[in-house]
C-alpha cells in the first residue's frame, strides 16, 4: 500500500504543541502530510480554546474532546502532574471522573473511525486512551509512542492500573525513545521485546539552527547568556538552578543574563521574584514561547542548562545544540544511548550527577547541596569555554543533529507502520 493510500488516525489525550508529546504529534503529522498520507487526529483541549490548528490538516480532520464542559467538568488531564496549562492530575480521578473521561474519548474515537476508516491508529502514551483504543478497535493495528511520563503515572495513580496495563499490553507495536525506556516498557507492561522499537524523537531542522548572536559572533563576548527551557517547576530542577546561579564563576569582566523560557502551569511552582543579589548576573522569565521564539533565545545564548530530575527524551538539549549552545544537563537515564560520547569527552556537553530521588522526580534533600555545587561548577566551565570561544565539539554536534531531525525519525516510524500492516495481512491470510 502506497503512503498516499494509507490512512492514519493519530490520538493524543492532551493539547497539541504544548508538551513534548504534543510537539511530537505535530511533527509526525507534518512529516506524514509531506508524504501524502491521509490523516485525522483526536486531541483533548479546554472548552475555552478555539479549534486547534495542526499543519497539514483541515479543521474537519481534527476531533477535539472538550474539557471543562457539562460532559467533562474538569480541566484537561495531564500525563505530567505539572503541565504548562491548568490541568487535572490522574491521581485525583474518581470513578465518576474516569467514566466521563473514557466516555468522552470513546465518542470521539468512534466518530473519527466511522468517518475515516483508518488503516492504523497511532496513539501517544501507554495510558488510558491507548488502552481504550485497543479495546474499541481489535481489528485495526494500534501503535503507540511512549513518552516516559506513563511510568510516573503508574506510581502516582495506581487505582487506574487495571484500566491501563491489560489492554496497553496488547498494542501491535510500541515506539520507545531510547533503549533504557524499552526495558522499562517490557518490565512495566509485559510487552515482548519484539513488539518494542527504539525510534527516538527529533527536532525541527528548519527552526533550530545556528546563527544569531551566539558565541560565533564575538571572539571574546563580555555579555554572556544562559538559557533554560521547560516548565518552571521543582521536578525540572529550577529552584536549584537559581541557587546555583548565585555561586557560578562568571568569566572575569563578563556579565550573565539567565533566561528562563516556560510557564509554571501549577500552584506548586518556583518563586520567580527571587533576587540573586549579584550585579554581574540577572534573571529573565519569558513565559511560554513558540518554537520560533525559543530558537531565537537559544541562538542568542552560549550555554543551555537542563537540571531536570526526569525526562522521557530531552529534545530541547538537541535543539539547543543545533542552535550552537554548549549544554549542561543532569545525568538522565538514556542520555548515553542517545548522544555521542565525544560530546562530553571534548567538553561540549557536561552531565551533572543526579541526586537520589524519591519516586521518580523528587530529590533527597540531603543530596541537594552537592547537586547545586556540581551544577554551578559545570555551568561555570561552559561559560568559560564560551568566553574563550573554544571550538571543540562542533564537528560531532553537526553529525549528531543531522541524523536526529524529524524527517529521519518519521522514516523509522514508517517502517513500524509497514511492519504492523504486513503482519495484519499475514494474519488475515492465515485465517482464510
Amino acid at each position: 500500500m502506497k503512503s498516499s493510500e494509507k490512512r492514519i488516525l493519530h490520538v493524543l489525550s492532551q493539547q497539541p504543541g504544548k508538551t513534548g508529546s504534543g510537539v511530537f504529534l505535530q511533527a509526525i503529522v507534518r512529516q506524514a502530510a509531506l508524504k501524502s498520507y491521509h490523516q485525522r487526529v483526536v486531541v483533548g483541549i479546554p472548552s475555552a480554546l478555539p479549534h486547534p490548528e495542526i499543519t497539514g490538516l483541515l479543521e474537519n480532520d481534527i476531533f477535539a474532546v472538550r474539557f471543562d464542559t457539562p460532559e467533562l467538568p474538569f480541566p484537561v488531564a495531564g500525563m505530567s502532574d505539572i503541565m504548562p496549562y491548568v490541568s487535572t492530575r490522574f491521581s485525583m480521578f474518581s470513578p465518576e471522573m474516569l467514566n466521563r473521561y473514557l466516555k468522552s474519548f470513546k465518542q470521539a474515537l468512534q466518530l473519527a473511525v466511522e468517518d475515516f476508516s483508518p488503516d492504523i491508529v497511532h496513539t501517544h502514551h501507554l495510558w488510558l486512551v491507548t488502552a481504550l483504543a485497543r479495546r474499541m478497535f481489535p481489528d485495526i493495528p494500534v501503535v503507540t509512542t511512549c513518552h516516559g511520563t506513563e511510568f510516573r503515572q503508574l506510581g502516582r495513580a495506581p487505582h487506574l492500573i487495571s484500566h491501563v496495563i491489560p489492554d496497553c499490553s496488547k498494542v501491535d507495536a510500541v515506539m520507545a525513545l531510547h533503549p533504557y525506556q524499552s526495558a522499562q516498557i517490557r518490565d512495566s507492561y509485559g510487552i515482548p521485546e519484539q513488539r518494542i522499537r527504539v525510534i527516538g524523537a527529533g527536532y525541527r531542522e528548519d527552526i533550530f539552527c545556528r546563527g544569531g548572536a551566539g558565541e560565533c559572533d564575538d571572539a571574546a563576548p563580555t555579555r554572556l547568556q544562559m538559557a533554560y527551557a521547560g516548565k518552571i517547576s521543582k521536578p525540572k530542577g529550577v529552584p536549584w538552578l537559581i541557587e546555583a546561579l548565585s555561586h557560578v564563576a562568571i568569566p572575569k569582566g563578563c556579565s550573565l543574563v539567565a533566561k528562563f523560557a516556560g510557564s509554571t502551569g501549577d500552584a506548586d511552582a518556583v518563586d520567580m521574584s527571587c533576587n540573586l543579589n549579584r550585579p554581574d548576573c540577572r534573571m529573565e522569565f519569558t513565559g511560554a514561547l513558540s518554537q520560533e521564539a525559543l530558537a531565537d533565545v537559544l541562538r542568542a545564548s552560549q550555554v543551555f542548562v537542563l537540571p531536570s530530575f526526569f525526562e522521557g527524551l530531552p529534545l530541547v538539549v538537541l535543539e539547543a545544540m543545533a542552535c550552537g549552545c554548549r549544554v549542561v544537563v543532569t545525568d538522565l537515564p538514556g542520555l548515553d544511548t542517545w548522544l555521542p560520547a565525544t560530546l562530553e569527552e571534548n567538553g561540549f556537553l557536561e552531565r551533572v550527577p543526579m541526586p537520589r530521588l524519591i519516586r521518580t522526580d523528587e530529590p533527597v534533600a540531603a543530596d541537594l547541596p552537592e547537586f547545586v555545587k556540581n551544577l554551578s561548577a559545570a555551568i561555570g566551565r561552559q561559560l568559560e569555554r564560551s568566553h574563550r570561544r573554544a571550538s571543540d565539539g562542533q564537528t560531532c554536534v553537526a553529525s549528531c543533529v543531522t541524523s536526529l531531525g524529524w524527517r529521519s525519525i518519521f522514516e523509522k516510524i514508517e517502517i513500524v507502520y509497514q511492519d504492523v500492516l504486513r503482519q495484519q495481512m499475514a494474519e488475515t491470510f492465515s485465517r482464510t
